[in-house]
């Protein structure tokens, strides 16, 4: 490495007749995988941003449904969000954030990549809502008051359980076969949202909805509580199985 460094330096002050033969080989090999790494974290973003947006189409329905008193149809119709994540291999923090016990450290900045990306998604899509479903806003306005009165550990706790059944729903995707692959999405979906759960991205679409600018701050401790809920309980299940192993 230390070796590269030097060629690196010896390009950046317009010296390449000093890169030659095997060293200039490991400067291009180098430099592809300073590029590859580039392009990686790019499609990750965007990746996240695109699970942020289905979220929020999820969010958005069960927010249409809820103003039409068809709560129960909006929490099975938000299933389309976590479907198309799936389906499409999109990267969304809470379908990710299970398997942290099982990645290199390097892991938790991914994670922060598909986090913010999930965010800059979400916050789109709050914004366009207040434009085009004015009665949605109104709904996520009254989630959001409810969402910011609630004490923090009972955030975290709310946060926890949906942590727990995002995990179950994803890893029954990822380790299933054929239509039954998506039976865990059907289930745990519905159940977060009529038991209150808190999904860390779903709660970025609602506060970006249904938030005013006064708010801010307050959001802003709500989503990092909600996100610690839902890594500790999305973990709970692969630290209970090794421990199970181990054992």
């Amino acid at each position: 490495m230390r070796i590269i460094a030097v060629i690196h330096g010896a390009v950046k002050t317009d010296c390449p007749r000093r890169i030659d033969g095997k060293a200039r080989i490991q400067y291009n090999k180098w430099v592809r995988q300073r590029r590859k790494k580039g392009m990686h974290w790019g499609k990750l973003f965007v990746s996240a941003g695109l699970a942020g947006v289905m979220i929020s189409a999820g969010g958005m329905v069960y927010l249409s449904c809820a103003a039409k008193g068809q709560p129960v149809a909006g929490a099975v119709l938000f299933a389309v969000g976590l479907f198309t994540v799936c389906a499409y291999g999109l990267a969304l923090f809470t379908g990710r954030v299970g398997y942290l016990t099982v990645n290199p450290p390097s892991y938790l900045a991914e994670l922060a990549a598909v986090w913010l990306g999930n965010a800059a998604g979400t916050l789109l899509c709050g914004l366009a809502a207040r434009i085009a479903l004015p009665g949605a806003a109104e709904g996520a306005a009254a989630l959001t008051a409810a969402k910011l009165s609630q004490h923090p550990v009972q955030t975290v706790l709310l946060g926890l359980f949906c942590g727990l059944l995002m995990y179950i729903a994803v890893d029954h995707f990822r380790k299933g076969a054929g239509c039954g692959r998506y039976l865990g999405i059907l289930l745990c979906v519905p159940a977060f949202i009529l038991a209150g759960f808190e999904h860390c991205v779903a709660d970025m679409f609602y506060l970006s909805a249904g938030a005013s600018t006064a708010q801010a701050a307050a959001c802003i401790r709500f989503l990092l509580l909600a996100t610690a809920g839902n890594a500790a309980g999305a973990v709970l299940l692969p630290l209970g199985r090794a421990a199970n192993t181990c054992g």
